[in-house]
């Protein structure tokens, strides 16, 4: 196995991080950049929704506190890239799951048949839904190194029933 592909994960990781951040400053949803919209989405997990429809421990409230959830998992997650080795595949789920949290915004808007709905997420939701992608590839590089021995193998996320 050479070098390059043991420091793999963490370059994937890296990108993560700066693809993350630059989603942040494009326009994400309407007229919101990604900073606006993690604002709003903090502000519903406060209960200061600025619209006041959404309520505390309501489904939306549950749904956009997620994001506001994924966002800070995601810094956590590649800090832990290049900090540990513990509890990697458990890892791996919480960044597939934060993926799939990212994903459900534009899965939910294509199933509602409104074009109009998806013409109002804007460039900055895609390189944010990117950058999941690019943290869910990271952590699947490293098992696929250290699972198979080393060899560049099939990671595998769960084993005899266990994370």
């Amino acid at each position: 196995m050479d070098d390059t592909n043991m420091k793999t994960h963490r370059n994937l990781g890296l990108a993560a991080l700066v693809v993350f951040i630059i989603s942040f400053f494009l326009p994400a949803f309407e007229d919101m950049s990604g900073f606006a919209s993690f604002a709003f989405c903090w502000d519903t997990l406060l209960g200061h929704e600025p619209s006041g429809n959404i309520r505390i421990l309501s489904g939306g409230w549950f749904y956009y506190s997620g994001f506001v959830m994924s966002n800070i998992l995601f810094v956590g997650l590649v800090a832990a890239l290049f900090l540990t080795r513990k509890m990697g595949r458990l890892r791996s789920v919480f960044s597939l799951v934060c993926f799939l949290q990212a994903l459900s915004w534009l899965v939910l808007f294509t199933i509602s048949g409104k074009p109009s709905q998806i013409t109002a997420i804007k460039v900055g939701y895609y390189v944010w839904l990117i950058a999941y992608g690019l943290l869910v590839t990271a952590y699947l590089w490293k098992m696929s190194i250290k699972g198979a021995g080393g060899d560049g193998g099939i990671p595998v996320l769960f084993h005899a029933g266990r994370l």
